[in-house]
């Protein structure tokens, strides 16, 4: 009942835009549209739609023109508010006219032509609220009678075919009869046999020297039976079974020695039951089942060589059960389980040998709780701990001979709070401080409106440990990442300072200072934004001052007499 009312109302829709005339107090002046900013190439000219109530639009309304950009009309049409609505004209570049077709309101409606540069018709039909209907035909370009088609309901019915040469041969009459095409070496390229107009029997194409290329059969216009296609050396490369138009039985692809690549079935359109892949050597690729198109049950998947890959399990497409991965030699190399398509409960991967090294758990596709990586001697490498996906609390890392080497925190998968680095004995290597801020996101330094990220910087104290003799070998302070306040770095032994410096927001900014092996001063310099500024002073290996300089912003200041005032 809807679809009855819907069809009512387009007819009706349809019946009104029949009755709409175009008027010439709706038309405003002739409008010109260009190509160029110079308007110099015409590319259209018409009218739009105007009354008293709406005034002026930029709906197109009555005749247009368009040109190409050489000024060579190309179309003419008829519009009603900017809808197609009449008759549409398309010329070649020779003016000559090649197709027009009448529209109601933007649908092709009533008769379609089309002509060849020559002036000779073509095609001529007819369309029915936009689809083609009722009879169509068709002449080869030197006018003779070519086909006539009969559309009923969609289904296009081929009613008579005559042959492209000088005796214009007909082989299809009252829809029976074959159409068959050649190369110019005179074999056959195709060939179509017609029943009541629809494509019915044997249907082959053939290579230009001969060799079958397909081969299969319609019924009622539908492929049906088995079809094979071949290469260009006409060997099988595809072997597949239809039934109504539809894939429907045994689906096969070869390999060009003729060993097989690829076996399955369809039913209705959709894969079923087994299916096997295999690889060029012979040897199985994968074999597994599907139910309506959708992966089901056990698969097994293998290596080139023959061994088992590895078994994986689908419920209607998704990934679920146990899934293992094996080694070539049959060792499990990695298992776990899914469930929904997501991986879910506990997860190991193993060392060749048999020697774990991951093992932890998931939760709907995310890693969590506690997870373990191992060296290939079984001691601990790893040890995190992670919620939803993301490194979330402890992290520790050991040597191959279980020494703590690492040791932080992480938080929402970003380092947070104090991190300590050991060297492989043991001994205190490195102490920084992490601290998650949440700024602007910014790109290619220009802030991004309304976008935030949120990231883990350095932040607090800094400690650096000697290789040597680990005592401290430099300490400071970082600030959002940046070195802030005072920064010591120290000789071996931790005790005299060789340099002491001060930053401001990465940058030098306050007294710079170099001391010498015995804490005597080499160099006292002046930063200002990471630019000398003030004084600049060198010592001499007593501990004299020897050199006095004065910069401002890196720029150093010059004085002709002792007493004279430094300037640029």
């Amino acid at each position: 009942m809807y679809k009855i009312s819907c069809l009512f109302l387009f007819v009706l829709f349809l019946n009104t835009a029949f009755s709409q005339k175009v008027e010439k107090e709706n038309l405003t002046q002739k409008i010109k549209l260009f190509w160029d900013q110079g308007n110099k190439k015409l590319q259209a000219t018409g009218s739009y739609y105007t009354n008293e109530r709406r005034g002026n639009t930029t709906e197109k309304h009555g005749k247009w023109l368009f040109y190409s950009y050489d000024g060579i009309l190309e179309e003419e049409r008829n519009y009603y508010r900017n809808r197609i609505h009449g008759l549409q004209t398309i010329y070649f570049p020779t003016k000559k006219i090649k197709q027009q077709t009448y529209f109601t309101f933007n649908v092709p409606d009533s008769s379609f032509k089309e002509w060849n540069e020559e002036g000779q018709l073509i095609i001529s039909g007819n369309y029915d609220l936009g689809s083609p209907d009722g009879i169509w035909e068709y002449y080869y370009d030197n006018g003779q009678k070519k086909s006539v088609e009969e559309v009923i309901n969609d289904t296009i019915y081929l009613r008579s075919f005559y042959e492209n040469d000088s005796l214009n041969i007909q082989t299809i009459k009252d829809g029976n009869g074959f159409i068959k095409s050649l190369y110019s070496n005179g074999v056959t390229k195709e060939l179509y046999t017609f029943k009541n107009g629809l494509k019915t029997g044997l249907f082959e194409e053939r290579t230009a020297n001969g060799i079958l290329s397909i081969s299969g059969s319609f019924k009622a216009g539908k492929k049906d039976s088995i079809w094979e296609f071949y290469s260009f050396l006409g060997n099988l490369e595809k072997k597949i079974a239809y039934k109504i138009d539809s894939l429907d039985g045994e689906y096969l692809v070869y390999y060009e020695d003729q060993s097989v690549n690829t076996k399955g079935k369809y039913k209705n359109g959709s894969k079923t039951g087994e299916w096997i892949w295999n690889f060029s050597n012979g040897n199985r690729e994968m074999i597994g089942y599907f139910e309506n198109d959708l992966q089901q049950g056990k698969w097994m998947y293998y290596f080139p060589t023959g061994e088992v890959s590895y078994t994986a399990n689908f419920d209607r497409n998704k990934k679920t059960g146990e899934w293992i991965y094996y080694f070539k030699d049959g060792k499990e190399e990695r298992k776990g389980t899914y469930l929904n398509d997501l991986k879910h409960g506990l997860w190991e991967t193993w060392y060749e040998d048999g020697t774990t090294l991951m093992k932890g758990a998931y939760l709907n596709g995310k890693e969590e709780g506690e997870w373990f990586n191992f060296w290939e001697n079984g001691v601990l490498k790893n040890k995190s701990f992670f919620k939803y996906g993301k490194l979330n609390g402890v992290w520790f890392s050991y040597t191959p001979d279980k020494t703590l080497v690492t040791k932080g925190f992480y938080t929402k998968g970003l380092k947070n709070g104090t991190w300590s680095d050991y060297y492989n004995n043991g001994r205190l290597k490195e102490v920084t401080n992490y601290k998650i801020i949440t700024r602007k996101n910014k790109m290619n330094a220009i802030a991004v409106f309304g976008m935030k990220e949120t990231i883990s910087e350095l932040h607090g104290k800094y400690q650096a440990f000697s290789q040597l003799d680990f005592q401290q070998k430099a300490k400071g302070t970082y600030k959002k990442g940046l070195k802030n306040g005072t920064w010591y770095d120290y000789y071996p032994g931790g005790v005299i300072p060789t340099i002491i410096s001060n930053y401001k927001n990465g940058e030098l900014h306050g007294i710079f200072q170099q001391f010498g092996r015995r804490g005597e001063p080499i160099y006292e310099i002046n930063y200002k934004k990471g630019l000398k500024d003030g004084w600049f002073i060198a010592f001499d290996t007593n501990g004299q001052e020897k050199i006095r300089k004065m910069f401002q912003k890196g720029v150093e200041l010059q004085r002709k007499q002792s007493g004279d005032l430094f300037s640029p």
